[in-house]
């Protein structure tokens, strides 16, 4: 398809958008190695995914250095080889192909035939050239139409940690959130599998808690409020710590990668539905600056652009609240009687909470995240072969998502009357928790002062708290 279509189709980004990729496409993806290389070492092309170009049967994704380097941070510095080989000789990390969506839209969308390694390339060049690395970040803001993405809060949040002699500290996100959510954003850091819930994965672009509608993006302060706050019953605490600049360069990055992780997956999805034999994006020193030109424009305007779109424009998306009745605590055990028949009855909650709200209803659903892969690549989620092969590249074991326990009165998007009514209403994004479009404000918040009313710590045994 994007092969062939002459010309550049430039109807959605304007002529200085297109300058800018053509730049970055001739410059940085197709022309310029992965990473730091000697005068010396002969040119390749740029990968930026796991087993190519060199990259450790060990540990993918990662470069693997030449015999020579090796021999000389080992004979070079003798008992203090560990330490360099660690602090100075490893590589940077990089961003690695989201290889369990590949899989997904391999089986989903043709039988099972593996995508094109030429496809993956011409992708991880584009992601490259778009985004950067993990130590040095991109982001076509331009693209979006309204600032997204301040470029000096990924460079305070981006690379390794690090000080310098005025006191500016960097390396914000894999100082505090890799180790969850991982260099991707995968939410498959190296503590997930431990957590439970596990970790976001930022890459769908999807977030639980949050002032927007259902299947709407965040807002900055959304993500903002849920960095300084933590979500109480998890694993993620609290960062009231870091100062404001911090906690913002941190919402930025969680953004940038949602935004990569996106358009990566838009890119694999738009692999699958090429003819045999057909690219995504060739070089244009290969195929000539007119058609490179039209497939660059096709990318732009059908995988690209509609996932800025998405970033664009969300406070319109939030959600107005009612104000609280007046009295509410004082009348609240007049509206639980009714928020209970609601509760059993027309909102139907009973059936995954419970009859008690203990959250020991419907428990075998599995969220979004876990979803994504396991119904959409049709394989049986009962045979442990099928499940294997997911994790082995990369899934975290599936886990069916419990609903709340309201009992316990601790509510991971908050707790106040105006946050429960807000839960109810527009749902819990990524999960079996759905908005209550059919009731009435007034019945909303009888079916709040009913859950308030439910959670009695004190009643409960020790195994259920």
């Amino acid at each position: 398809m994007f092969g062939k279509t002459p010309g550049p189709q430039l109807s959605n980004w304007g002529s200085g958008s297109y300058l800018f990729f053509r730049a970055s496409m001739n410059e940085t993806a197709f022309d310029t190695p992965v990473g730091p290389r000697s005068e010396s070492a002969p040119a390749q092309k740029a990968s930026r995914f796991p087993g190519r170009n060199g990259s450790s049967a060990l540990f993918p994704g990662v470069a693997r250095l030449p015999v020579a380097k090796w021999f000389s941070c080992w004979s070079s510095i003798g008992a203090l080889a560990i330490i360099v080989l660690v602090g100075g000789c490893a590589p940077e990390p990089e961003f690695r192909l989201n290889a369990v969506h590949k899989r997904t839209v391999e089986l989903e969308l043709q039988k099972g035939e593996a995508i094109p390694d030429a496809r993956i390339e011409q992708m991880g060049n584009l992601l490259a050239a778009m985004f950067g690395t993990p130590a040095s970040p991109r982001f076509p803001g331009h693209l979006a139409g309204e600032p997204i993405v301040d470029p000096e809060n990924l460079r305070l949040a981006a690379g390794a940690v690090s000080s310098d002699r005025k006191g500016l500290h960097t390396g914000l996100y894999r100082e505090h959130c890799a180790h969850c959510h991982g260099i991707n954003g995968d939410g498959a850091g190296p503590t997930a599998s431990f957590l439970n819930p596990y970790p976001r994965d930022f890459r769908l672009g999807k977030f639980k808690f949050k002032t927007t509608r259902m299947y709407r993006t965040p807002t900055d302060e959304d993500l903002l409020r849920v960095v300084r706050d933590g979500i109480p019953g998890t694993a993620m605490p609290s960062f009231r710590l870091l100062d404001e600049q911090e906690l913002v360069a941190l919402v930025d990055y969680v953004k940038y990668l949602a935004i990569r992780g996106q358009v990566e997956r838009g890119l694999l999805e738009e692999a699958t539905r090429l003819d045999p034999g057909e690219p995504l994006l060739d070089s244009p020193a290969t195929v000539g600056d007119e058609v490179f030109d039209g497939q660059l424009g096709l990318v732009m305007d059908e995988v690209v652009l509609p996932v800025f779109d998405k970033w664009t424009g969300r406070e319109k998306n939030v959600t107005t609240v009612p104000p609280v009745p007046p009295n509410f605590e004082l009348l609240r055990t007049r509206l639980a009687p009714r928020g209970a028949s609601l509760f059993f009855g027309k909102a139907n909650c009973a059936q995954c909470h419970g009859a008690t709200g203990l959250g020991d209803g419907q428990t075998t659903n599995y969220d979004d995240w876990t979803n994504e892969w396991l119904k959409r690549s049709k394989i049986d989620g009962n045979d442990p072969d099928q499940i294997q092969q997911f994790i082995q590249l990369g899934a975290l074991p599936p886990r069916p998502v419990r609903p709340r326990n309201l009992g316990l009165r601790v509510f991971r998007g908050g707790g106040t009357p105006e946050d429960l009514y807000r839960r109810i209403h527009d749902g819990i994004e990524g999960t079996p928790m759905p908005a209550a479009s059919g009731l009435e404000p007034d019945e909303i918040w009888a079916l709040v002062a009913y859950v308030i009313d439910l959670g009695y710590p004190e009643s409960l045994e020790e195994d259920d708290r």
